[in-house]
């Protein structure tokens, strides 16, 4: 641990104390550390990046994989690196899980789990004082509120999450998340509705819904409510130019969901839908509530709806009893199945599922290879999926300045933007068309971007 003495004390009239935040894992994780950021800002701390030399330096973990326990301790020995005497806290789904093993790394003064974010802030005032190193870990209640972080949408800005939902009870055999996250929660639907009026206002082109489970939205609240209700809603809202969902289960889609994505102008063609494995045998011992046959002609209702529709997906390779047939199983109904884009995990035990004592295990070489093969694969179904576009014009909301450079002696950019189906496209321009929608000619790219002139 830090010597709290080695450290000046929190004086709230000398000049503000710096804190740099680090995301690792989701698109909610990445909300949340948004909202951190505001109140972090309000308590007076200025913000730095987390490269720099900071007072304050704040983790907000993720703890699905082992890989991303290590990014967590790699993070905290850079903190460290950076300034030997900075506070470093970790917070977030890591310590809800395991606070005991965070807690005894070297390095860490502060630890915070998933149900004492607001606290954070006022909670690192207090260690800065001096005091020992401080937990802040409760387990969830049954019957836990939605914790709203407020945030303060920044101006020029292109693209905005906003977190609808929380928690999760499915208890899928490899997942750790309903230990980490508790039970389902949603975002009262005005309160919803004023947090994405604020983001349109602020001139974000494109919010993105994320939850932990949205396709469950609404469930815990009264009346209960559906994702397909708080959409119907949204879509009234003047100015809102994009919606975008994050993951979505198999078994969440109902009729009005589908009629309602493929009617709006406005939600983005692009969903995702974790599949984890094209083995039904593997699916059971997962704990998952489809089998093939229902994924199947789940993507068939789908694509009839919505033609142009991307579908990306989470693969579990390696899970234990996965032999080499059930593996092929699934190479094949992905290949079948024409995902735009793969996300593939080599199986990682969790302590506290029930996966983790399932055998037997697969060898770490053999899990090596299959992530290689789905690897190689999802690259080609990208490219596939990427190349039915070319010659097509599509709207594309530019975000970033790749390169800067000159050609004819005037400034000359290389734009990247996203399309409705979650496309990365480049194009050269000599305008700065950050946050603006524009129809582009796409050509060829690569497996990651496309390439396009502007029309």
């Amino acid at each position: 641990m830090t010597n709290a003495m080695t450290r000046k004390k929190y004086d709230e009239k000398a000049t503000p104390p710096t804190v740099a935040l680090h995301t690792l894992g989701c698109k909610v994780n990445y909300y949340e550390t948004e909202a951190l950021k505001e109140q972090f800002r309000r308590e007076g701390f200025s913000l730095v990046e987390f490269t720099e030399k900071a007072d304050v330096y704040v983790i907000n973990s993720c703890t699905v994989t082992h890989q991303a326990d290590r990014k967590t301790r790699q993070l905290i020995r850079r903190a460290r690196k950076l300034n030997s005497n900075a506070l470093v806290t970790v917070c977030g789904c890591y310590p809800q899980v395991d606070p005991e093993t965070i807690a005894a790394l070297a390095g860490v003064d502060l630890v915070a789990g998933t149900t004492e974010r607001l606290r954070l802030p006022g909670l690192v005032k207090e260690k800065l004082q001096g005091q020992k190193q401080v937990r802040a870990v409760s387990p969830y209640e049954k019957e836990a509120p939605f914790e709203w972080l407020p945030w303060t949408p920044e101006q020029g800005r292109t693209r905005a999450f906003l977190k609808i939902q929380d928690g999760c009870d499915r208890f899928c055999s490899y997942c750790v998340v309903p230990l980490a996250r508790g039970p389902l929660r949603s975002l009262p639907l005005r309160q919803g509705l004023v947090a994405l009026r604020e983001i349109v206002a602020a001139g974000y082109r494109e919010v993105v819904l994320t939850g932990i489970h949205i396709g469950l939205y609404g469930v815990d609240l009264t009346p209960p409510l559906t994702l397909a209700s708080f959409l119907e809603e949204a879509l009234c809202l003047p100015g809102l130019e994009r919606l975008r969902l994050s993951s979505l289960e198999p078994t969440d889609f109902s009729p009005r969901l589908i009629a309602l994505i493929s009617s709006s102008d406005h939600i983005c063609r692009h969903l995702h839908i974790p599949l984890q494995s094209g083995d039904d045998t593997i699916l059971q011992k997962m704990g998952r509530q489809y089998d093939t046959a229902f994924f199947r002609s789940l993507l068939q209702e789908l694509r009839t709806a919505i033609p142009d529709l991307a579908v990306s997906t989470d693969i579990i390779v390696g899970f234990p009893g996965e032999e080499e047939r059930h593996f092929e199983h699934t190479f094949d109904f992905v290949k079948e199945s024409a995902f735009s884009r793969l996300h593939v995990f080599p199986f990682s035990p969790r302590r506290g599922t029930a996966a983790a004592k399932m055998g037997p295990p697969v060898p770490p070489q053999v899990k090596k290879e299959r992530s290689r093969r789905m690897i190689a694969l999802g690259r080609e179904l990208a490219c596939a999926y990427q190349q039915k576009f070319y010659g097509s014009t599509v709207s594309v909301l530019f975000e970033s300045i790749v390169e800067k450079g000159e050609k004819e002696g005037k400034p000359s950019l290389l734009l990247e933007g996203l399309t409705s189906q979650y496309l990365r496209v480049r194009v050269l321009s000599t305008d700065n068309l950050r946050g603006q929608v524009r129809d582009v000619l796409l050509g060829p790219g690569t497996s990651e971007y496309l390439t396009g002139i502007l029309r």
